[in-house]
């Protein structure tokens, strides 16, 4: 493990897992989820975003330029000593309000944060890719690691050849501990022949577990640590977007122009392309509407874009830049709207941006939430023509 680091210049889809990331200040290592640490950088008592802005720029650095953990300990080390962040030190609990001396800075913790992070971004990375390739390359077959001592039940997995898109690699997708060099390859129908066959589909067994920082118990698979029982790509590309959905929608509720600020910068992101290029279909937030919420019987205030609409969009309107779903918002305040639900066609919002004329078409799903279903450039003549048709929606 000391010696890992990416020998060449990573794969774009390794670096951008950990670019998206969001800093996410915690006591404690269980304070988060093992979801949302496909989404967050957290580092136990790094409660102080100074110190973890630095910690972030020095992993991103290592993956980025291949650093080895020596050339990433001698970069960070002097940096959180300069920050205080290093050695014993008092801390109080936030949790408990207890006081004690716990472990800051020190060459062991860094070679925790630059293991974890690496790992786990080349895991999300090799997910990633395997999605793109998975018809050429059906199979992933579980490979141990060059560990001196392998987990039992780590063995027990090895040669174990199953589908891409199995459910076993949702938990069982290494590292599946601290410190597990355990590996999976993607391969072909054929290679998969030679090696015995696909595997036969798999139980896992799971044990109950109490998070003592949470009080909540989970399910972890029998033989994978707390916290490493997650699928870091397909985590990321799922729970990236529910949980900022979720955030969202808390903060709007009292504040509607943080998230519509907040919305603003995800569109100005390269975030979107990078979803957008996932097979995995996720739904980005694109407006919060309240009013019009309220109007349609919605239970949230969020309008969404499916990565599926972003797709067709870059694939058929040329003139569609990524960067005008962050005028959603705009022309979703505007009055100009047709309905159009009776067609099955929902509410037709028309704007004027930038000299241009903007149709964003609005339905509602099965369970009832807002989605964008297209959006493109329009002529004037066709908005004063379908305001003529069809006449301006009273809003019932």
């Amino acid at each position: 493990m000391a010696g890992y680091s990416f020998k060449t210049t990573p794969a774009p889809e390794i670096s951008r897992y950990f670019d998206q990331k969001a800093l996410k200040p915690a006591f404690h290592y269980r304070d988060i989820s093992a979801e949302e640490h496909a989404f967050a950088l957290t580092v136990a008592k790094a409660t102080r975003l100074d110190v973890l802005s630095s910690i972030r720029e020095a992993v991103d650095h290592a993956i980025k330029s291949g650093q080895t953990l020596q050339e990433f300990q001698a970069n960070l080390t002097p940096i959180l000593q300069k920050q205080g962040w290093w050695g014993k030190k008092t801390m109080t609990d936030p949790r408990t309000g207890q006081t004690y001396p716990v472990q800051l800075g020190s060459p062991r913790r860094l070679k925790t944060i630059y293991w974890a992070n690496l790992r786990s971004a080349r895991a999300a990375g090799h997910w990633e890719r395997a999605q793109r390739t998975k018809r050429a390359l059906p199979y992933f077959v579980y490979r141990l690691g060059p560990s001196e001592r392998h987990r039992p039940h780590h063995v027990a997995r090895e040669g174990t050849i199953r589908p891409v898109d199995d459910p076993i690699w949702n938990e069982w997708f290494p590292p599946n501990g601290w410190g597990c060099k355990c590996w999976i390859r993607q391969i072909t129908g054929s290679e998969a022949e030679e090696l015995g066959g696909v595997s036969d589909e798999l139980e896992i067994d799971y044990r109950e577990v109490t998070n003592s920082r949470t009080g909540e118990v989970e399910k972890v698979p029998v033989g994978i640590d707390p916290g490493w029982n997650s699928n870091p790509g397909k985590a990321r590309a799922r729970n990236l977007v529910n949980h900022l959905n979720a955030r969202l929608a808390e903060t709007g509720t009292n504040d509607p122009g943080v998230a519509q600020q907040v919305i603003s910068e995800l569109w100005e992101s390269d975030a979107p392309l990078a979803y957008s290029k996932m097979r995995e279909r996720v739904h980005l937030p694109v407006a919060f509407v309240p009013e019009l919420a309220q109007k349609l019987g919605s239970p949230s205030a969020l309008v969404v874009v499916s990565s599926d609409t972003i797709r067709a969009k870059l694939g058929k309107h040329d003139r569609i830049d990524l960067s005008r779903f962050a005028h959603v918002q705009k022309i979703l305040d505007r009055e100009e709207v047709t309905d159009r639900r009776a067609e099955n066609l929902g509410l037709n919002f028309w704007s004027r941006i930038d000299g241009l004329t903007w149709r964003a078409v609005v339905r509602k799903s099965a369970d009832g939430f807002l989605y964008v279903a297209t959006l493109f450039q329009a002529s004037p003549g066709r908005r004063k023509q379908h305001i003529k048709r069809y006449g301006l929606w009273q809003g019932d």
